[in-house]
């Protein structure tokens, strides 16, 4: 994609990364939580018999439903008899229960009540019993009360009353801070009111109590439960999502590093201001008539070639301000530069001026759709609405030109993101049969296929796709990606050697490029789980970049496993800021969060979580 076509910079996989910090070495947390609290947080019950009820007798109950009077089996006719010896007539009662008198079992009889609303519906009158129990209740028993509270949340959940749910477990979680149901009960409230809001302030307070209840519920439970630690995953993207818009609003502009623009770049075969570059470092150059290329988009152009990016923007400024006879151009090349520079919206603005304007050179307003389709995948406003406006653009920009290379390159690479293999897989064929000395296009075309031939165990197609791999570094030696790409095929074929002989070839065709020194690091740790060596392999990578937000967040997530959730928080707040567009903010989000999550969750409950062991 226009924001993120340097594959090499990927953090790989789709694994959720906040169960590596807990889920490796859960047969040690299930038997610790297991010793500690048994097999749930709440106290073990006698189990009633099949059928068996509790009859109650509350001073709301109907004497004629719960006593009847048994008549005789033959009525018997009175007989004359002398006055003083006649008897009274003999009816047969059944002995009534006493009403309870002790205040528990006053307050369970009501429970029992509501219990027998609630499964037939009438929640109003559960409710109505639920509160008799917990007044009746003794104050000494926090238990029962956390319970009565609990089963009355459940009844206003019923009734769509999130804000009556959530008092009613807060109560019982303050009464019993490992009771897994009002803990749960919780979680999905606040996740239902977080999700019918657009404040993403507010999304964000619902969100993080959220994940911190559904967190002691994975771990009160020894992580056993499949749903509960599917919720985390997408509390932790939802929150993330939510964290990412609130801080782009505020987010300063900050320039990419050098190497990154250079990969950037390399992510387009067809982008109108390189392609004028290139022609005129192939042309003749015709000194009859000068052209001063100090002010305007000629100035920027020329900071272009000599990578001097700071002033560009500023370049551009003034061609748009003078409406200069090359401000279309000059306003994506100032878009462009706002994507690196992180100003998304801003970019977005001058895109889609370009594309509204029908009088714009197709070749621009073609590039300006590529870039704004990539930019509505990578924000984090809709996760349902931003690929259909994505896909949209792409659309509008094949009727416009649709032999252009870009637009289905990178509309695979969107395909990728979301999965979509099939997909990706027509896009990047297409890409190569226009474009065949298109590198990126073309080695992404591999990677994909190996993808989909991994996912289905197909060897055959896996082993012609190593071949076809081999072929492309002859193809293109200079090609950075090739090497990656490559590298990570054979890292997943458990070839750890060959994988890192291929990324220190990549380091000799891209000095500066530090993801390679990073992907090194991984290869140490999987192969060997040399984490010294994986450690100081990323090191190199920040000495080589400072803004290498890869090797932040892969240092953040070692120490994850290492149990240094603290230097990992420290870590992920350093990669936060470097992030390029929203979608990776919101994913280093995640990675904080969960780590966060796990701290504070693990000092309420008083539980020491075990390390990986790395």
């Amino acid at each position: 994609m226009a924001t993120d076509g340097a594959t090499a910079g990927e953090g790989g996989g789709g694994v959720p990364k906040w169960v590596i910090g807990v889920a490796v070495g859960v047969p040690v947390a299930a038997a610790l939580i297991y010793i500690l609290f048994g097999p749930s947080g709440e106290p073990k019950k006698k189990p009633k018999k099949a059928g068996q009820e509790v009859k109650s007798h509350g001073k709301d109950a109907k004497p004629v439903e719960e006593v009847k009077p048994i008549k005789p089996v033959e009525e018997v006719k009175p007989v004359k008899v002398e006055e003083s010896k006649v008897a009274p007539e003999q009816v047969v009662i059944e002995d009534v229960p006493e009403e309870p008198t002790d205040p528990l079992e006053k307050a369970v009889a009501a429970k029992n009540r509501g219990n027998k609303y609630f499964r037939g519906g009438r929640y109003e009158l559960a409710i109505k019993c639920y509160s008799e129990a917990i007044d009746i209740c003794p104050k000494d028993k926090p238990i029962d009360l956390a319970t009565f509270h609990q089963n009355r949340a459940a009844a206003h959940d019923q009734l769509d009353d999130l804000v009556a749910v959530i008092e009613d477990c807060d109560t019982a979680v303050n009464l019993n801070n490992k009771y897994v149901k009002a803990l749960d009960r919780r979680a999905k409230s606040l996740r239902k009111q977080a999700m019918k809001v657009e404040n993403f302030e507010i999304q964000v307070d619902k969100l993080k109590q959220c994940l911190e209840d559904i967190t002691s519920v994975c771990i009160l439970e020894g992580f056993q439960k499949q749903e509960h630690l599917v919720m985390v995953d997408s509390v932790l993207k939802e929150l993330g999502r939510a964290e990412a818009g609130l801080a782009s609003k505020s987010r300063q502009p900050v320039l990419t590093s050098a190497h990154f623009i250079a990969q950037y770049f390399t992510s387009f075969c067809e982008d109108p201001i390189l392609k004028s570059l290139e022609k005129e470092s192939e042309a003749d150059v015709d000194e009859k008539d000068p052209i001063d290329t100090s002010t305007g988009y000629l100035a920027a152009r020329e900071c272009l070639k000599r990578l001097e990016y700071d002033d560009i923007i500023g370049n551009c400024d003034q061609e748009i301000a003078m409406e200069g006879e090359r401000s279309s151009e000059a306003r994506l090349l100032r878009a462009t530069f706002y994507i690196l520079t992180k100003q998304q919206e801003l970019a977005m603005a001058d895109l889609t001026i370009l594309i509204e304007n029908p009088e714009v050179e197709v070749k621009l307003r073609v590039n300006a759709l590529i870039k704004r389709a990539s930019l509505y995948i990578q924000q984090c406003k809709d996760p349902t609405k931003d690929p259909q406006l994505s896909f949209a653009d792409f659309a509008l920009a094949v009727e416009l030109d649709p032999e252009n290379a870009d637009i289905y390159h990178h509309r695979g690479q969107v395909h990728l993101l979301i999965d979509q293999i099939n997909q990706a897989i027509v896009d990047f064929n297409k890409a190569v049969t226009l474009q065949p000395n298109f590198p990126v296009a073309h080695v992404q075309k591999l990677y994909t296929d190996y993808r989909a031939a991994s996912t289905i165990g197909d060897h055959s197609t896996v082993n012609s796709v190593l071949e076809k791999f081999q072929e492309a570094i002859d193809k293109f030696p200079k090609c950075v990606e090739t090497y990656a790409l490559y590298a990570q095929v054979l890292n997943d074929q458990q070839e750890f050697d060959k994988a890192d002989e291929l990324y220190q070839q990549g380091m000799k065709v891209d000095t500066q490029n530090a993801n390679l020194l990073v992907h090194r690091g991984l290869v140490a740790l999987q192969a060997k789980g040399d984490v010294s060596r994986a450690v100081e392999l990323i090191q190199s990578a920040l000495e080589l970049d400072e803004k290498c937000e890869f090797a932040y967040e892969t240092l953040g997530t070692i120490e994850v496993q290492r149990g240094n959730l603290k230097r990992a928080i420290e870590l992920f707040d350093k990669a936060i800021p470097l992030a390029n567009t929203e979608l990776e903010m919101g994913h280093l989000f995640g990675l904080r969060d969960a780590a966060m999550a796990q701290i504070t969750v693990s000092t309420k409950l008083g539980i020491t979580l075990p390390a990986m062991g790395i």
